[in-house]
C-alpha cells in the first residue's frame, strides 16, 4: 500500500508509560507528604507496580499505611494522580522520525485512549501539538468511543482528509489497539519494545493481530519508507 498518512497510539508507543506511572506515584507521594514519609509511599507504589500489580495500588498503599487511610482517600489519590504535570519525555528517536516524517509531508495524527485531563496533560508535556497535526483522544468523544470503536479513526481519517486505504497506525496493544484501524482498511504496525507495560502480551483474536510487528525504531522506519 501507498501511505498517506501516519498516526500514533500515545502511551508507550511514543513514551514509555511506565515513566507516566513513575511520575504519578511521585507527585502522590509529595502530595501526602504531611501525613506520611514522601520516600515511603513513593517506595510502597512503585514497588507494587513493579510487582505486577495493577487498578487496586493506591488500595494495598492504604492498606500498608493505614494512618494515611485516615487522613485521605483513594478517590483523591486518583485524582492527584490523573490530574498532576506529568514529568516525561518522548523517545528520542520517536521524536526524530516524527520530524522526518513531517518533513516528507506526510500528515500525522495521534488517537489515544485514557481519562481526558490526564491525556491533555501528557499531550501538553511530550509538546505533540507542535509534532502532529491532528489529535483525538477518545476519551473527548465519550467513554463509549475508546478503542476498540472505530470513531476516532474516522475522525482523524476525515480531520487528516486521507482515505483509510491510505492510513497506517502505530501502536502498542495487541488486545484493542489494531481491531478497528484493520477493519476500516488501514495498516498496523504494533512497535514492541523493551520496558513497554504490555511487551509480553499477545493478541487475542485474529481481528486484533497487527499487520506487522517491530522491535526497533530502525525496523519501524524500515516498514514505512518500504510503503512511501
Amino acid at each position: 500500500m501507498v501511505i498517506k498518512g501516519v498516526v500514533f497510539d500515545m502511551d508507550d508507543t511514543l513514551y514509555l508509560e511506565r515513566d507516566y506511572v513513575r511520575s504519578g506515584f511521585q507527585a502522590v507521594a509529595t502530595h501526602v507528604s504531611d501525613m506520611a514519609d514522601e520516600s515511603t509511599v513513593f517506595q510502597t507504589l512503585w514497588t507494587l507496580f513493579q510487582e505486577g500489580i495493577r487498578g487496586n495500588t493506591f488500595n494495598l498503599l492504604m492498606e500498608t499505611m493505614p494512618g494515611l487511610a485516615e487522613r485521605t482517600s483513594i478517590p483523591q489519590l486518583v485524582s492527584i494522580y490523573r490530574n498532576h504535570i506529568p514529568d516525561i519525555a518522548i523517545l528520542p528517536a520517536m521524536r526524530t522520525l516524527l520530524i522526518d516524517l513531517r518533513n516528507q509531508g506526510l500528515p500525522l495524527g495521534l488517537l489515544s485512549d485514557g481519562p481526558l485531563a490526564a491525556q491533555q496533560a501528557k499531550v501538553d508535556a511530550l509538546g505533540l501539538e507542535t509534532l502532529v497535526d491532528s489529535i483525538v483522544l477518545t476519551d473527548a468523544l465519550g467513554r463509549d468511543k475508546w478503542k476498540p470503536n472505530p470513531a476516532g479513526f474516522e475522525r482523524l481519517a476525515q480531520t487528516m482528509d486521507v482515505e483509510h486505504k491510505f492510513l497506517v497506525y502505530i501502536g502498542d496493544n495487541p488486545v484493542k489497539d489494531f481491531i478497528a484501524p484493520r477493519t476500516l482498511g488501514w495498516r498496523t504496525i504494533r512497535l514492541r519494545m523493551p520496558g513497554q507495560l504490555r511487551e509480553t502480551d499477545e493478541p487475542t483474536s485474529e481481528a486484533a493481530t497487527p499487520d506487522n510487528v517491530v522491535s526497533t525504531m530502525e525496523a519501524l522506519r524500515t516498514v514505512l519508507h518500504s510503503d512511501h
